[in-house]
């Protein structure tokens, strides 16, 4: 009878050990998979991000004069005007 007690015993330690263990691989194997998810997102993140800092470039140029001007003539073909056709008018209240 004590034998029986003893291997009860002994079966529900190991029983416990191994769910233990299983719990631990559990969490690893879920740690891991967050981990992962965390630097693909990071990764898409610093892409995200250097793909602002281009637009922001682009947005600067875009914004300037130069572009401005070859744009103007080359889709509406306008020009910078001469000093001959510019008037300024004097004295005039807006």
């Amino acid at each position: 009878m004590k034998d029986r007690a003893v291997t009860g015993r002994a079966i529900f330690a190991l029983a416990a050990v191994l769910t233990s263990l299983a719990t631990v691989a559990w969490r690893q194997s879920t740690a891991r998979e967050t981990m992962e998810a965390l630097d693909r997102l990071a990764r898409e993140l610093a892409v995200a991000a250097d793909q602002r800092e281009e637009l922001a470039r682009r947005l600067v140029v875009i914004e300037g004069r130069p572009w401005i001007s070859t744009e103007a003539a080359r889709r509406l073909g306008l020009r910078p005007a001469t000093e001959r056709e510019v008037v300024i008018p004097s004295g005039g209240s807006w």
